[in-house]
């Protein structure tokens, strides 16, 4: 078996692991567990996503009616499990979150749905995830906060729509 294999392998058998520690926490929830508060730092864990990934992000589709809107790898993004939030996609979509791993640290936007992760799990693009360890770590554990989107700098996702007021 080569090494990328294996890899892959061990990355899948990381996030299945994961996934159900998770989930185990939630046994006896049922319906939405999960509210967007600013400013309350929660412990959770980070996976990446690229490619097939990245097309028809739901928060566009399903809030805007343009399924056909494709993410860039480049963007800073993330995918949160929007069943797990009371009120779903109109709740958590278009906010932003400042995930942290040690000093490491990005502030993403949520753009789509990610339905096979775990209550606190968010599924970042590879550059959002790169700047909080290599890709080959497949899955950190980090917290998360919830924090106004930043209007003005080098932001590193779709300016539209225009980010929420609160």
């Amino acid at each position: 078996m080569h090494f990328t294999q294996l890899s892959a392998m061990v990355m899948a058998i990381v996030i299945a692991l994961v996934s159900v520690v998770s989930a185990s926490d939630y046994k006896g929830h049922h319906g939405a567990t999960n509210t967007v508060r600013f400013g309350k730092k929660m412990n959770g864990v980070s996976t990446w996503f690229n490619g097939h990934d990245l097309k028809a992000v739901a928060c566009y589709g399903d809030l805007m009616g343009n399924s056909h809107v494709n993410a860039g790898d480049g963007w800073h993004i993330g995918a949160v499990p929007m069943r797990f939030y009371k009120g779903g996609e109109k709740t958590a979509c278009f906010e932003c979150a400042k995930i942290s791993n040690g000093r490491r640290s990005v502030i993403i936007r949520i753009i789509d749905d990610c339905a096979g992760c775990a209550p606190n799990q968010i599924d970042l693009t590879a550059s959002a995830f790169k700047s909080l360890a290599p890709l080959s770590q497949g899955v950190v554990h980090t917290k998360y906060e919830f924090v106004r989107c930043p209007m003005k700098g080098n932001l590193k996702w779709p300016k539209s729509p225009k980010a929420k007021s609160h």
